[in-house]
Formats: structure tokens, C-alpha cells, sequence
């Protein structure tokens, strides 16, 4: 399963250890350490190790419900990679997942990216549901999941991340995606 997702101003690729140094340098921001901090790599080994293992999953038939499908979020016209988006079993469902470089918030990525993984992983990968968790203060996060067209279930504390918090559930089925 290797491929390319495009949206107008962005590229969703399998990563490459190239990828490395960028997803290291991404992790160590405030907002990672903030909203997503199991994502949140010690040093570069570390990182290698985790990328070893997500692209090791390319070459399997994509089950995001056994073993998670990440992908780097690129701008096209820099070939910058700027985040990632992915899906990743969830209790036992799946669960959407992604981040962006603080330098590159708050210009749609996060929603081009989000938009294009759901609606590839709906069709292709004939996942009836997908579940967006967020933690309930990352009003950013929630957005992207709104504006994509995820419908909100609840908001109830439970353990997300390595702590127990107030969280936001959303959902996406292929009658809804856009």
C-alpha cells in the first residue's frame, strides 16, 4: 500500500526515514507536548524507531483497527513535511489522528488533510466508522473535525493520552463524509 493522497496545497505520502530529523523537531513543540504528548519522541533513535515501525505497515494490507496508517502531511510547493495524519485502532474501532507544525497552523492544513485521509480510508479501506477524540480545551482540533463534517457525540472525561481528561467524541461515517 503505497500511495499519495493530494490536495490542492498538500501532499499526504508514506513517510521515508528522511522524515526523521522533521518528525523529531515537529514532536518537541508546545502544542504536541500540550495536546499529544505520547507523540512526543525523547531523540532521534527514538523517532527512527517509530517511523521504522509505521512504514513497516505500508507493506501490509492496510487494518487500521490492528496497527496504524500514518502519513506525512506535505506542502506541495515547498515539499515541506508539515505534520501527520493517520488512523490507528481505538479501543475497537479506529480513530483518526493528526498534527500540524505550529508554524503552519491556522491555514486549513489540518482540514485538507483530515478531509482527503477520511474520505481515502471510508472508500478504499471500507471502514464504516471513524471516531475523532480531542481533548475538550483544544478548540483548534475540534474545529478541523466540525469543519470536515464529523459529528460530535459527547464531551466526558476519560483517559486519552496517558491522563484522565475532559474530552470531546466525534464520529464520521461514509454517509456523512463530504
Amino acid at each position: 500500500m503505497l500511495l499519495n493522497l493530494e490536495t490542492p496545497q498538500l501532499l499526504l505520502r508514506p513517510f521515508t526515514l528522511n522524515d526523521t530529523s522533521i518528525i523529531f523537531s515537529l514532536s518537541q513543540e508546545t502544542g504536541m507536548k500540550q495536546w499529544i504528548p505520547d507523540q512526543v519522541y525523547q531523540d532521534l533513535q527514538q523517532t527512527t524507531d517509530i517511523l521504522k515501525y509505521l512504514i513497516s505497515q505500508y507493506h501490509k494490507r492496510p487494518n487500521p483497527a490492528v496497527a496504524p496508517i500514518v502519513f506525512a502531511i506535505v506542502l506541495k510547493k515547498s515539499n515541506l513535511v508539515i505534520g501527520h495524519v493517520g488512523l490507528s485502532p481505538y479501543k475497537d474501532s479506529i480513530e483518526i489522528g493528526y498534527a500540524i507544525g505550529e508554524k503552519h497552523c491556522g491555514k486549513g492544513y489540518a482540514s485538507q488533510a483530515v478531509l482527503a485521509y477520511s474520505n481515502w480510508a471510508l472508500d478504499e479501506l471500507e471502514i464504516s466508522k471513524i471516531w475523532g477524540i480531542v481533548v475538550s480545551q483544544n478548540q483548534a482540533s475540534r474545529r478541523v473535525l466540525e469543519k470536515v463534517g464529523f459529528i460530535f457525540l459527547n464531551e466526558k472525561k476519560q483517559m486519552y493520552h496517558g491522563k484522565f481528561q475532559p474530552c470531546c467524541t466525534y464520529y464520521l461515517t461514509n454517509s456523512l463524509a463530504s
